[in-house]
């Protein structure tokens, strides 16, 4: 079985991080309660991330890849921590 491209390995990663993220909480909903770490801030970057990747052109690296997945896992740590997804 061959490896997908990094055009399609993308694509992939952002419908994982789509079903296992939920971007579309409003402010209400995030800011309540003690705040362990900034859940606005990190789906505000993360959001930024995935638009970026689902709009452009560019043919992304592996380092690309890397990225988005590492801004996906601190994104999910820091809304579980704030109880946001379980």
């Amino acid at each position: 079985m061959s490896k997908p491209n990094t055009k399609t390995a993308i694509q992939q990663l952002i419908a994982q991080i789509q079903q296992a993220i939920p971007l579309n909480l409003n402010e209400a909903q995030m800011c309540q309660g003690e705040c362990l770490g900034c859940s606005k801030k990190m789906l505000e970057m993360l959001d930024a991330e995935i638009s970026y990747w689902q709009y452009t052109d560019a043919i992304p690296s592996l380092k690309d890849l890397k990225n988005l997945e590492n801004i996906g896992r601190r994104t999910y740590k820091i809304l579980k921590r704030n109880q946001l997804v379980y």
